[in-house]
């Protein structure tokens, strides 16, 4: 079965647009129910906030991805810190999450993706 991600490129390019979209994906959910959270200190350092919105603000999957690591290293909370927190909050939680899972699987895809001639990485 082929995709129309594959193309001449070959597959460990289809794969990392695949990764990619996933990604960019997670991260429109991330910018989603960040609008519903009224507090973020609970959640992560304080400069959560300004990475959330370099994500919303971003343009290009390099954006994207850069603001996506961003997050992730500024997202610090915890089971224990969610408590009593309101349910547009957990679900902001569940995003980063599955942001930071799409970031695992960009970088176990850009892992796999042997050198090209010259030793340049592909991505």
């Amino acid at each position: 079965m082929t995709n129309d991600l594959d193309g001449p490129l070959g597959p460990e390019y289809a794969r990392i647009a695949r990764a990619r979209k996933l990604l960019e994906s997670a991260g429109e959910e991330v910018v989603r129910t960040a609008q519903a959270v009224t507090d973020f200190r609970s959640l992560g350092t304080e400069e959560l906030p300004a990475a959330v919105a370099a994500l919303r603000a971003s343009e290009h999957a390099d954006e994207d991805e850069s603001a996506a690591r961003w997050i992730d290293r500024t997202f610090t909370a915890r089971s224990t810190d969610l408590g009593e927190a309101p349910a547009e909050t957990l679900e902001f939680v569940t995003a980063v999450l599955r942001l930071r899972l799409t970031l695992h699987t960009l970088d176990q895809v850009l892992a796999a993706v042997p050198p090209e001639t010259g030793g340049t990485p592909l991505a």
